[in-house]
């Protein structure tokens, strides 16, 4: 198993690792900083070793590195990991700004969404039902409030559930998560829509960050 960096120390920009195997063009480290990609996360970027890698993934209880070149690398080797920290906090704000604008819709409104993703320059917060415009602009004005104000964003694991995480923002409720965030709603940066449409009886709000 490799050990997740990510989640000790989410600010970590570089970090000595060693390679247990080797499969292709990918590789398994003893630990890494690289989060991989997701079906609503895109994962981080950065050099190993000075090659840039096109990304990570997890099979099963594996977390492959993977690059578009032929790797010059052996199994045992150190490897020197350096994050693409401009994604990585980019990232981070998105998701942080999706849990915060979770919140206002559940803890006002009573409007719980079922999905969200980050995707390239902008994030998507899905709900199972429409929301009203009054609901959506009420709770974009209180997240974008939340933000100038500052609250805490912290991430913890479950007590019982092992493997299972959290993440609060302030006082609403914790959501189910198992990305990375900022610390404070002030790092987030203003939530601007982008759009809104119902697809398939799904509320779909596409946001951006300035």
């Amino acid at each position: 198993m490799t050990e997740l960096i990510y989640y000790q120390d989410q600010f970590k920009k570089e970090f000595d690792a060693k390679i247990l195997k080797i499969d292709g063009n990918r590789i398994i480290l003893d630990k890494t900083i690289f989060i991989p990609q997701t079906n609503t996360e895109p994962g981080d970027f950065g050099k190993i070793n000075n090659m840039k890698i096109a990304g990570s993934k997890k099979d099963g209880k594996h977390l492959w590195h993977i690059f578009q070149k032929q790797i010059p690398f052996q199994e045992g080797d150190s490897a020197k990991l350096e994050l693409d920290w401009h994604k990585r906090l980019k990232g981070m704000r998105f998701h942080s700004a999706l849990h915060l604008f979770a919140g206002p819709f559940d803890k006002t409104f009573a409007k719980r969404p079922v999905a969200g993703a980050v995707k390239g320059n902008q994030a998507q917060l899905i709900f199972k039902e429409e929301i009203s415009d009054e609901i959506i602009d009420k709770s974009l004005h209180q997240a974008n409030k939340d933000i100038e104000t500052g609250l805490e964003i912290k991430s913890y694991w479950d007590k019982k559930k092992k493997g299972f995480r959290w993440t609060q923002v302030g006082d609403y409720i914790p959501i189910p998560d198992g990305g990375l965030h900022v610390r404070n709603t002030k790092e987030i940066g203003k939530i601007n829509l982008v759009s809104k449409k119902v697809e398939q009886g799904k509320q779909k709000l596409v946001i951006s960050l300035e």
